[in-house]
Formats: structure tokens, C-alpha cells, sequence
């Protein structure tokens, strides 16, 4: 353990008391006199003070004591009470021309000219207790204002005798500059008087350094700190400067080990590691804030593009008042906003960004300017216990193909492992079949990242310009996509999903709010029940098509969503999506080529299939009947105007994809003797005819009167 009795002892210049009390009446210092010997002086009144002053030094009694009444003449005294800070005490403080202690302690007092005294700077002291109950002999340092005095000439009660080391003028400084010299001075002075052994320093300094980044103090003070103590240690600087720069770069977020744990290594007292505290709390001026004045910090924040303020608890904006009246409880002499205003931790920020990752900050950072980081994680557990074949089976039900299926559980667990972090391709998710199950595997999603960072949408919403789901949501599904959605509003989708799909910023117009280019992490989840749901561009990489060849199985999705809603499934599914080995995933890659994106690709890319579907579901005629067949729709369809088609099987296909089923080799009076009849209406009450019996009952186009409509 360092001894500081083992440093070099100071060469002291001792001065006359004539000419130092002379000196100190020229720069307009209040001395008066008490009795000779004793140092306490506690009954003498104000009045009696001014009675004794000293004005001439002609007028110095030999048997008397004098002291300098702290506070007259903006005079402030710094008294040094232990040996680590008197060691210390240069690194710190402003050379001053006033320097006096006792015999044995020669530099123990400071003397300065505090320009902006007023009465309320008293005394403040800095101690260091084992005990809390008991002080006595832990005084590091303290600041002597109004109210208070120092013993400058005279003899203390053992008989040591005041000694002057300087007298000359008096430095001048600001009260709150010197303050923190002198709590800097105490911090330092802790952590030299408890220097860990040789074995131990650089774990002890670790300790340290952090301790001092918790309690936010300035890298250049604790720079300043490190380099005095390991001076008067004899330790290595150069070192324990790289320990600084280390923990300094470190981000507000990470976990250090900090006063906690130095306290419980090096066997400080709970009372030990309480007063270091406070010296630190002194150190950034936090010691004057008003109580409770953390927890308003905690609690709210100012944004200034709202000009409101952001309350945490409540997830609202709101003025000063409801501010004030909320949290008003809390405070006595101050309105909780101005306790917010005066606090150095407040945080004001531009605006809003959402921002998710996996230990989200409550404020970001961008181009300078702090954020309220909206991203709220969602609170429900993993749980690896949990079962989870439920979930397996709707999946592989789902998506029977094994390859199709790795890569939709990828791209499934990705904003698990990653929020925050965009995939740069889409989903597509078709079936025919209603009801099949698409959404409940978006549901699982939703129930694991959160409701509050999922969305569901519809084509409409998707092409809306005020496209809010841009800038709050981890994942969007656009459901239903092409149930009532024309040729024109799939193509704008199309080309609006490209930019959005890809880039990291995106256009958004706010209800009430001006057009603006935000940051955006939205992946995107589209559900279909058509396989010509989009016209895609040939081998495009934002899209990731799957047909799903499924039926629906109702008692698998009843269970699975009993599971989903009131048991343990999504916790179990959350905690194995964690486990996932993702890898491979690259979320900047293009999205796999399948063959059902070609499908999609072919199917899409003509006109034919959507004005089929918008007359059937219209009930136009010829759609309004149960049976149809190719051959004639084909010729009635070369007769529409802008629709371009040639091919019987162009015409099968359109009625492929609004669920027509076909009957081969019928004789249809009029029309053929191997005709196909396509079931579009009604197809329990004729899938079990026969096709001779299907064409007795077909009426042709050319035989109904209609056909000139």
C-alpha cells in the first residue's frame, strides 16, 4: 500500500506573521482576534468579531490569536486536513499567493479571491468515513466561504504555532471553478489514500477509471485525476492513460463493472463508498440539484420539432403544465420542468426515430442531433421448454418443400436475432385456398416482435402516401393483396414495393405533417390467393415467391391458434427462432429465384386474367352463368376492346385463377362433340355429373339472346 509519508517532504520559506497579516489587510481580509492557544472560537458573535478586528498591524498583541473571517473581502479559504491532499493539492488547485497551515502541515491552507462570492456560498467540506456515525479525522478537504474563519497567527491548543509559506496577492477565481478543483482534488485524494497493493493496481484502476465514466465525469478530468495520482503513487501514467481511453470510447449502454464492485474488491465501507459518491456528484455539479430531480430525468424529455414534452411513462407528448401537475408531488421549491431545465442529464432532443436493436437505447443519435428512439421491445419471454410442434406442423403443412421452407424461417427469424437490421427482399405467400393459414404464420410473428412493432395492411394503405408503417414497424404484412386490386393499382404497388423493399430511407407524408425522407427498417410480408397477384419483372431480387400446394386443415389451425393465444407455443417458438443458425442469411442478398416467381411472372403479365376476374366477380355477362367454355369465351374475347388475346389456354388460365374447374369431352350442341366445360359457379352441384350429362345442360353463348348485349 502506498505510505505518503514516503514523499518528498516540502521546503517551506516561512514568513514573519507581521507581514503576512500586513499583506493580507491589503487585500482587504477581516482578521480579528480571540483567545490565545485555543483554536475554537464558536461563541464569539458576529458583533464581537467586528469588535476585535484587526485593521492596523501596529496594533498585533502577542498573546492573542487572529483569524481570517472567510467571505469579507471575497476571501475563500481552502483547507487541506489530510496529507493525501496536501500531496494532491497542486495538481488541482490555482496557484495562489497565500499559503499558511500549522507547524507540521506548512501548505495546508489556500487562499483565493472568489470574484463572485455572494452569501450563500458558506462552508462546504468533502469527508471520507468509515462509519457514518462517526466522522471524526475523515475530513479530506473543504471550502471555507461566509459564516466561517481560519486560524492564521497565534498557537493551537497543543502549541503549534501557525507558519506562512506565501503572502503575496491573491489569485482570483470563480466559485464554482474552484468548487470543483476542490472536489476533483477530494476524488483524487480518495483514491490515493485507498491505492491498491502492487499486485492489484490494474485491476483496482479499472475499477476506478470506470467508476468515474458512470458518474459522467469529463475524460480530460479523470485524464487529470489518473495523471496525479499515479504521480504521487509513482506508478505508470502511460498505462493507466490507455485504461482511460479504453473505458471513455465505450458506449453509454455497455455494461461496465463500476463503484459497486471497487467497494466490495478493495473492503470499502458502505459509509466509503457513499462519500465517494457524493464527491463525484460534486465533481459534474449534481450535488445542487433539487431531490428527486433524477427521477424527473427518468421520466420525461423535451422534443423541440413538438415543442412538448415526451413522458415516458404515458408515451404522450404534453405541455408544461400537465408536466408540472403530474409530477409536481415530487418537488418543493421547484415545477418539475424546471427541475428538468436545470438538470445537466436533461435530454432534448430534435425529434422521433425508430430504431430497434437488441438492447435498445431510449435516445439515438443521427448527424449530431439526439432522437427519442420509439422502439419499444416486445416483453414476452423465450421460453426453450416450451412445446412447439404445433407450430412445426402448420409450417410444414404450409410449405411442404424443405428448401422453400428453410428460407421462409430464415427470413422468419431474422428480426429476432436482428432488429433493426433490413432484409433487403420481400415474401410472397400465395394460395388458392381461402383460409388456409397464411395469416397465422404473420401472427406468430406479430405475437413474438410485438403488435406494437408488427402491422397488417391492406393494398390500399400499402399505396397511401402518408405510409406511417414506414417508420414504426420491424415487419408489415399487406394482406389479401389483389382481392380488389386492378391491373393499375398492382403495377403501382409493384414499383412503389421497389423503392421501399430496398432502401434504408423512404418518402412518408404524416397526417397534419409535410413530406419527409425518414429512415426506415420495415420488412415486408405479402399474402395472396393469386398466383398472378403481381406483375414482376423477370429474375427482379426484392421478391421471394412461394405457391403453397396446402388444403386446409381446420383442426390443425384451431389448435395451433389455441396454443398461439393461451399457451406457451409463441414463447417456445421465440426461443428457437433465437437458436437458429442464420449464418447463411444474408439480408443485403437478392431473394432466391423459384419457379413460382416465373409462374408469377407469366401468369401476371397479361391483361386477360384481370378482366376475367373483375367481370366474374361482377357477375357480367358471360360470367354471370355457372358453365363457360374456352372456345367460345376465346372468340368473345377477341371482340373486347384492349384485350389482346390469342390462345385457348390463355383463356384456361384466367379461368384457372378465379377457381374454374374443367370438364374434358363433352358434346355441347352447336359448339363441339369434345368441348371443355369450365365449373365457375355452383361446383358441388355439377362435379358429379357426367360430360355427356354436362353438355346436355350447357347452353352455348351463340344460342343465348345476350350475346348481342
Amino acid at each position: 500500500m502506498f505510505n505518503a509519508t514516503k514523499q518528498k517532504k516540502v521546503i517551506v520559506n516561512h514568513i514573519e506573521a507581521l507581514s503576512a497579516l500586513t499583506a493580507l489587510l491589503k487585500n482587504n481580509a477581516f482578521i480579528f482576534s480571540s483567545d490565545f492557544g485555543k483554536k475554537g472560537i464558536d461563541n464569539l458573535t458576529t458583533a464581537q468579531r467586528i469588535r476585535n478586528q484587526l485593521s492596523n498591524p501596529s496594533d498585533l498583541k502577542k498573546f492573542s490569536n487572529y483569524n481570517i473571517f472567510t467571505g469579507f473581502g471575497n476571501i475563500g479559504d481552502v483547507d487541506l486536513d489530510t496529507e493525501y491532499a496536501r500531496i494532491l493539492a497542486d495538481y488541482f488547485l490555482p496557484p495562489t499567493g497565500f499559503e499558511f497551515g500549522r507547524e507540521s502541515t506548512p501548505r495546508s491552507h489556500r487562499l483565493f479571491n472568489i470574484i463572485d462570492l455572494t452569501k450563500k456560498h458558506t462552508r462546504k467540506y468533502f469527508d471520507f468515513k468509515k462509519d457514518a456515525k462517526n466522522a471524526k479525522g475523515a475530513m479530506l478537504v473543504e471550502l471555507r466561504a461566509h459564516k466561517f474563519y481560519t486560524m492564521c497567527h497565534g498557537q493551537y491548543d497543543n502549541g503549534e504555532k501557525p507558519v506562512w509559506n506565501k503572502a503575496d496577492g491573491l489569485t482570483e477565481v470563480t466559485y464554482d471553478a474552484l468548487f470543483k478543483s476542490v472536489a476533483l482534488l477530494a476524488a483524487a485524494t480518495v483514491i490515493l489514500q485507498k491505492y491498491a497493493s502492487e499486485g492489484m493496481r490494474n485491476e483496482y484502476w479499472k475499477l476506478v477509471i470506470a467508476s468515474l465514466w458512470y458518474a459522467k465525469i469529463d475524460e480530460a478530468d479523470t485524464v487529470k485525476i489518473v495523471e496525479a495520482v499515479t504521480a504521487a503513487a509513482g506508478d505508470n501514467t502511460k498505462e493507466r492513460l490507455g485504461r482511460v481511453t479504453d473505458i471513455y470510447k465505450r458506449e453509454k449502454n455497455e455494461e461496465l463493472q463500476g463503484l459497486p464492485t471497487l467497494a466490495k474488491q478493495f473492503n470499502w465501507t458502505d459509509s466509503e463508498a457513499a462519500d465517494y459518491r457524493k464527491i463525484l456528484l460534486a465533481v459534474t455539479g449534481r450535488h445542487v440539484l433539487p431531490k428527486n430531480a433524477g427521477k424527473i430525468i427518468d421520466a420525461i424529455c423535451y422534443v423541440m420539432k413538438q415543442n412538448k414534452y415526451w413522458d415516458f411513462e404515458d408515451q404522450e407528448l404534453y405541455d408544461r403544465e400537465p408536466i408540472n401537475v403530474k409530477y409536481g408531488k415530487d418537488f418543493k421549491h421547484f415545477t418539475a420542468t424546471k427541475a428538468f431545465q436545470s438538470h445537466p442529464d436533461r435530454k432534448v432532443c430534435k425529434d422521433f426515430k425508430y430504431q430497434p436493436s437488441k438492447k435498445p437505447e431510449r435516445y439515438v443519435k443521427a448527424k449530431k442531433s439526439l432522437y427519442v428512439n420509439t422502439y419499444e421491445p416486445n416483453d414476452l419471454m423465450p421460453n426453450p421448454k416450451a412445446d412447439t410442434d404445433l407450430f412445426w406442423a402448420h409450417v410444414k403443412h404450409m410449405i411442404p418443400h424443405e428448401e422453400y421452407r428453410d428460407h421462409f424461417l430464415d427470413w422468419f427469424a431474422f428480426p429476432m436475432q436482428s432488429p433493426g437490421i433490413k432484409i433487403r427482399h420481400a415474401f410472397i405467400f400465395q394460395s388458392t385456398v381461402k383460409q388456409l393459414g397464411k395469416g397465422s404464420l404473420f401472427d406468430m410473428q406479430r405475437d413474438i416482435l410485438g403488435t406494437h412493432n408488427t402491422s397488417k395492411i391492406d393494398l390500399g394503405q400499402a399505396l397511401n402516401r402518408e405510409r406511417g408503417f414506414l417508420i414504426n414497424k420491424q415487419t408489415v404484412l399487406i394482406d389479401e393483396a389483389k382481392a380488389s386490386g386492378r391491373w393499375s393499382e398492382k403495377s403501382m404497388l409493384v414499383n412503389t414495393l421497389k423503392i421501399l423493399i430496398s432502401e434504408y430511407t423512404a418518402g412518408t407524408r404524416e397526417l397534419y405533417k409535410g413530406y419527409a425522407e425518414l429512415d426506415t427498417c420495415t420488412n415486408y410480408w405479402i399474402n395472396t390467393n393469386f398466383k398472378d397477384a403481381f406483375p414482376l419483372e423477370p429474375n427482379d431480387p426484392r421478391y421471394f415467391v412461394y405457391f403453397s400446394p396446402a388444403k386446409r386443415n381446420a383442426r390443425l389451425l384451431k389448435e395451433y391458434h389455441q396454443e398461439r393465444k393461451f399457451g406457451t407455443l409463441a414463447a417456445g417458438v421465440y426461443a428457437e427462432m433465437l437458436d437458429r443458425n442464420l449464418s447463411k442469411f444474408d439480408p443485403e442478398e437478392v431473394a432466391p429465384d423459384t419457379p413460382f416467381k416465373e409462374q408469377m411472372v407469366k401468369l401476371a403479365d397479361r391483361p386477360v386474367n384481370d378482366y376475367v376476374r373483375e367481370n366474374f366477380e361482377q357477375g357480367v355477362h358471360p360470367f354471370n352463368r355457372d358453365l363457360v367454355t374456352t372456345v367460345e369465351l376465346l372468340d368473345w374475347l377477341k371482340k373486347r376492346p384492349r384485350i389482346k388475346v390469342t390462345r385457348e389456354n390463355d383463356v384456361a388460365e384466367a379461368l384457372k385463377l378465379i377457381g374454374g374447374i374443367r370438364k374434358r369431352g363433352c358434346p355441347v350442341n352447336g359448339v363441339g362433340d369434345n368441348v371443355n366445360i369450365w365449373i365457375i359457379r355452383d361446383h358441388d352441384k355439377y362435379n358429379g355429373m357426367t360430360a355427356p350429362a354436362l353438355g346436355k345442360i350447357y347452353v352455348g353463348f351463340w344460342t343465348d339472346t345476350s350475346i348481342n348485349d
